[in-house]
């Protein structure tokens, strides 16, 4: 069956008046020109956050059903909202948002060097939440092409 914008908002008022009535959040796939975007729309002052931007409706109607299956799975661990986002979640978002309130108005604070890695102390301006980035060192990169380091 082919998705439509219809089909594809009547399916997001399903959930958000049925399955997701008594949860924090809906659902809400919206069509813009570059495709479909589909948010969690959070019934409290948390940020909406975008699942999924750009795709196709049938990519819409499965990040939906996605949204859909994860609430389930989390109303049956007795959470309507996990707590803090994951830590994919927060890597993906490269450290620029607060694990727990999901603003970017954060304290980024002091960075310390260990053996290929650096930590530093964060904090939450809006929920007091501190916390450590961690980042790793993966690589590295010449700056000059060797045979101009070789030549100095």
């Amino acid at each position: 069956m082919k998705v439509t914008e219809k089909s594809l908002k009547a399916r997001c008022t399903e959930l958000n008046l049925g399955p997701l009535r008594n949860t924090t959040f809906g659902i809400k796939a919206t069509r813009l020109n570059a495709g479909y975007t589909v948010e969690l729309q959070y019934r409290d002052a948390t940020p909406p956050q975008i699942l999924a931007e750009s795709v196709t409706a049938a990519e819409a109607a499965a990040t939906v059903e996605g949204a859909a299956a994860g609430a389930a799975a989390v109303k049956v661990a007795g959470l309507d909202k996990p707590e803090f986002v994951t830590r994919d979640t927060f890597i993906r978002q490269a450290a620029e948002r607060c694990p727990k309130c999901a603003t970017k108005d954060i304290f980024s604070g002091h960075i310390s060097v260990d053996k290929g890695s650096m930590i530093q102390k964060c904090s939450c301006q809006r929920c007091g939440l501190a916390w450590n980035s961690i980042y790793r060192l993966d690589d590295y990169e010449l700056s000059l092409p060797v045979s101009e380091m070789v030549e100095r």
